[in-house]
């Protein structure tokens, strides 16, 4: 998807079919336009009536399909990448962990320089103006490791405006669990979480339960539910607000990247969250000593040396107490560390509200909205009044527009001609 921002005016472009979102970005003023992949003509004629000033693509996916034809026919519009997580970090460790990893083993899987994924994640990255990067830990990678130019990536995070004050913790009971069904790293989770973790903490808590919430959770999902056992697959929650009704929120991640929206959301409406380092990453404030998202900061070489090292500080200064603490536990890096570090928070009471608490304050920290926004608008227009003189000194991305190197666009050609003209066969 790209969006054309000038003023007051916002327009959002997708391959999608319409539908309830489309209705819903209408009656907040947004002009929609529906754009067919692989269809020259049906998008060129789109740029050509809008004219944009600014495009942002929604991932890399959407970049390699759209970019070359936006930068061909309004030449002029700002292109930005919202990368989202980092999809290939996200995959070399879902690999590592299938593989065998694990927790913290996945963590320190770095994807090499041979990786497609990566290579094409990269690539998107150098042709764009700018990226916005959800996790502050990816980009400190992507400057320090993978040698982005800095001014190239901006920190886009969450946007969170104050929150009222919250269900009382004695009217709370249960644990609850929330996922887009679609997304792996939540399959993986309620997996691990039903298979290896949930029969542990059921036997220390008999009266509890657990419930089970997510988009997209027919079929194979419906095979954890089992009331018998304290499990009930609620599946997709009409309102968040069902999270005030509970006492802990689990976070079983074994692998995964970015920042956690199921952590906000539950911060947002007071309900500590028990999760591990995969689910906590990058979401720490920034101190004198160092950058936000880290805990501790040391000399890295490679990325895997890079995230071992700041899980190892993180997590000894959080057992020493050397830190503020956190929204919940996080350090748990095994099925049984998870059992103790969820019972633990359920059975809690002076430390629950000291959990509960620091949610709210990491939210204003971290996500405050105005604030947030400030810094993206900043980045862009400084973007977008440096815009000739970067595109002029950016060697390397300027390099990928090389017509050898645009395999995506040829290939998106090709499709188009080849489906052009299976059409033309099958009507004659």
């Amino acid at each position: 998807m790209w969006r054309h921002n000038l003023v007051n005016s916002s327009l959002t472009c997708s391959s999608s079919a319409p539908n309830e979102h489309t209705e819903l970005l209408q009656r907040q003023g947004c002009k929609t336009y529906e754009c067919t992949p692989n269809r020259e003509a049906q998008f060129a004629s789109t740029l050509q009536e809008v004219q944009p000033a600014l495009c942002i693509f929604d991932r890399f996916y959407s970049e390699e399909a759209y970019s070359f034809r936006v930068r061909n026919i309004a030449p002029g519009a700002l292109r930005v990448l919202d990368m989202q997580d980092m999809h290939c970090l996200r995959k070399a460790r879902q690999a590592a962990v299938q593989s065998g990893a694990s927790i913290l083993e996945a963590m320190t899987v770095p994807p090499a320089a041979t990786d497609p994924e990566l290579q094409r994640e990269l690539a998107s990255i150098h042709r764009s103006d700018l990226t916005l990067v959800c996790s502050p830990l990816e980009l400190s990678l992507l400057q320090s490791l993978y040698c982005i130019p800095g001014h190239k990536l901006c920190n886009a995070p969450f946007f969170t405006e104050a929150h009222s004050q919250p269900q009382h913790e004695s009217t709370r009971a249960h644990f609850m669990t929330i996922g887009n069904w679609k997304h792996p790293p939540n399959r993986d989770g309620v997996q691990w979480l039903c298979q290896s973790i949930w029969p542990a903490i059921r036997r220390q808590l008999p009266h509890a339960e657990l419930h089970i919430y997510g988009a997209h959770m027919s079929g194979a999902a419906q095979q954890y539910h089992k009331p018998a056992a304290g499990v009930r697959v609620k599946g997709f929650a009409a309102s968040l607000d069902i999270m005030q009704q509970y006492r802990v929120c689990l976070a079983p991640l074994r692998y995964g990247a970015g920042l956690k929206g199921k952590i906000m959301d539950s911060w947002a409406h007071g309900l500590p969250v028990c999760t591990t380092p995969v689910g906590a990453e990058g979401m720490f404030p920034a101190t004198s000593q160092t950058p936000e998202g880290f805990p501790d900061t040391q000399t890295y070489r490679s990325p895997g040396s890079f995230l071992q090292l700041w899980f190892e500080a993180a997590a000894h200064q959080e057992l020493q107490g050397q830190c503020e603490p956190w929204g919940g536990l996080w350090t748990a890096d095994s099925a049984d560390a998870f059992v103790q570090d969820a019972v633990r928070m359920y059975r809690a009471e002076e430390d629950w509200h000291t959990w509960q608490q620091r949610g709210f304050e990491l939210l204003q920290n971290l996500y405050n909205k105005e604030a947030r926004l400030r810094i993206v608008k900043d980045a862009l227009d400084a973007a977008l009044v440096e815009k000739e003189g970067r595109r002029k000194s950016d060697f390397v991305g300027q390099m990928l527009w090389l017509q050898q190197l645009r395999a995506t666009e040829y290939f998106s050609r090709w499709i188009e001609l080849k489906e052009h003209h299976a059409s033309k066969t099958s009507s004659a």
